[in-house]
């Protein structure tokens, strides 16, 4: 039983080197075998630095904080299954990349998240950049999630439930704010799209 143990240890370790190595009758015979290639995939930081060079051409911001960001952003919209260049598209909107911005009414940071109505709901400190981002990837995914029981275009919705909020998302007090909203979000998404 050892032996056998062994035997499928070597085994396995030859396998992984791209060499066989089985026992015929206590004569050893060795196989050469050639490993199907992987397909290479970008790395992770290959990825984030290719985003944040689309993001510094399409949004004329600096490289260092296109940087910045790019990670920020692919790993929320990753989290929340959010295209990334929608959630970027959004942090345009919102702050246009600006880490510490504060807004007349209260909100904070890259997405401007209102800590009274969220810090709480997304369980982090909506003053750091990174938890910001991490924050508006979920209220949006929310959204997302929320208008697609009554809404065709569920994305179209959830943009407007995040600039005026998901009650006033219809009210034809705010149609004027959501549709710029909606139209600043396309216009961000078509410049990162053709880069």
């Amino acid at each position: 039983m050892r032996r056998a143990a062994l035997v499928l240890t070597a085994a396995c370790a030859f396998a992984a080197a791209g060499i066989l190595t089985r026992l015929d009758h206590d004569r050893r015979v060795a196989v050469a075998l050639t490993l199907p290639e992987v397909a290479s995939r970008p790395t992770w930081a290959d990825e984030r630095d290719a985003f944040a060079t689309r993001l510094a051409h399409a949004f004329d911001i600096e490289p260092r904080v296109a940087a910045d960001f790019a990670g920020w952003i692919l790993e929320a919209a990753t989290r929340q299954a959010l295209p990334p260049e929608l959630l970027a598209s959004l942090v345009m909107t919102e702050s246009s990349f600006r880490k510490n911005v504060r807004s007349s009414t209260g909100a904070v940071g890259p997405g401007q998240v209102h800590p009274d109505l969220w810090a709480a709901w997304c369980r982090v400190d909506v003053t750091y950049p990174e938890e910001n981002v991490n924050c508006a990837a979920g209220i949006l995914a929310h959204y997302v999630e929320v208008c697609a029981q009554s809404s065709a275009d569920a994305e179209a919705c959830a943009l407007r439930s995040y600039n005026v909020g998901y009650r006033n998302r219809d009210n034809s007090h705010f149609d004027a704010a959501a549709d710029r909203y909606l139209a600043k979000i396309q216009r961000y998404l078509a410049d990162l799209e053709r880069t």
